[in-house]
């Protein structure tokens, strides 16, 4: 008996089957089948699992191709957990350092102004230095002259605050400036953060339909025995 059909899903096989009027085991030896090489590793698996050693069914003239795909789903569903968990690791190692960043500092921002170290000159020479003049232009040039000359004319220094009221609010101003560089840094590692976690469920997500797509589609997966490892994603 050579009557062949070629059928590459479940679909196809219960569309010869009603083509040819076969509804009853014992016509079973009307037609054999044949696996199309290009069938979809879904579709194999959905074959796979009415096929068993056996006289009386439908003869598959090609076992050893439906064993390579259904071998082929089972190592890719392997290697894909595998390659998959190991990119949730990649992601929580940029997660988990920078939430411990954010929580440091969090806790910094809460500090007293007692408990945030001191930075810049001594207090008692806050303000101190060489005098400073604005030049609006115009009227006054791009790069005016220097003022060199007598004595009277030369820059003088600019004295240090005068009283306590003065130099504490200088320090309080320190205190002040250092909670808006932690803010700031924190907004940016917030930011950062908020990328990071929509990434990895886009990548979570992007990584399952790709998967899903290629053992959905026709393809030369499965077509024969091959090394079924993702190194390069792992």
């Amino acid at each position: 008996m050579n009557n062949i059909r070629t059928v590459a899903s479940l679909d196809e096989v219960k569309g010869v089957l009603q083509e040819m009027g076969i509804n009853a085991i014992g016509q079973a030896h009307q037609v054999q089948f044949c696996l199309h090489e290009q069938t979809s590793l879904k579709e194999a698996t959905e074959i796979k699992v009415i096929t068993r050693p056996g006289r009386h069914g439908f003869k598959l003239v090609n076992p050893e191709l439906l064993n390579c795909k259904f071998k082929a789903k089972v190592k890719l569903d392997v290697c894909y957990k595998t390659m998959f968990n190991a990119c949730m690791v990649q992601c929580d190692q940029e997660l988990l350092p920078l939430e411990a960043r954010i929580a440091q500092l969090k806790n910094l921002i809460l500090s007293t102004d007692d408990q945030i170290p001191h930075r810049g000159p001594e207090v008692d020479q806050r303000n101190r230095g060489v005098q400073l003049m604005l030049y609006p232009n115009p009227p006054f040039p791009d790069d005016p002259d220097y003022e060199f000359g007598s004595a009277n004319q030369r820059v003088p220094y600019q004295a240090a605050y005068a009283n306590d009221a003065q130099r504490n609010a200088a320090v309080a101003r320190d205190k002040h400036a250092q909670r808006a560089v932690w803010n700031t840094n924190l907004r940016l590692l917030e930011a950062k953060k908020s990328f990071l976690e929509k990434k990895k469920i886009e990548l979570e997500r992007v990584l399952r339909e790709e998967f899903d797509k290629m053992i959905e589609e026709q393809s030369d997966l499965g077509v024969g025995y091959a090394n079924y490892q993702f190194p390069h994603l792992a």
